[in-house]
């Protein structure tokens, strides 16, 4: 029996999406937060963080659609591995119009990430 190679997956996944990248993707994380030496000053903020995502967007599955957390007119946003781990407080935008991200999956769900899978709206 064969084992897959995740690794091999990864780097497929990521050569595919790159040459079939639609549109501008971006992922940005918040900036954070230091507090100043002296109580006196204001804290430090740092200016957010954007990442440039190779994806695909398009309709989303029926599979999905529920009616109620999932509408047909959401969509589905597939993306090669990020350089860094994916965190609730990330936004999406597309093509320079913020979404908002409904549900994060990774594919797959454990072991060597391959790719992520956004379900957004707006």
């Amino acid at each position: 029996m064969t084992k897959f190679n995740y690794e091999r997956m990864q780097s497929t996944a990521t050569r595919l999406l790159t040459r079939f990248n639609q549109g501008v993707v971006t992922l940005t994380r918040p900036g954070t937060v230091t507090p100043a030496p002296n109580p006196w000053e204001p804290p430090v903020e740092s200016d957010p963080i954007v990442y440039t995502l190779n994806a695909v967007v398009k309709a989303v599955e029926d599979k999905f659609i529920d009616g109620t957390l999932i509408f047909a007119t959401d969509r589905v946003v597939i993306c090669s591995v990020l350089p860094v781990e994916v965190l609730p407080g990330d936004k999406l935008s597309i093509d320079g119009k913020a979404v908002t991200t409904i549900k994060t999956m990774r594919i797959p769900d454990a072991g060597v990430v391959v790719a992520w899978k956004f379900i957004v709206r707006g």
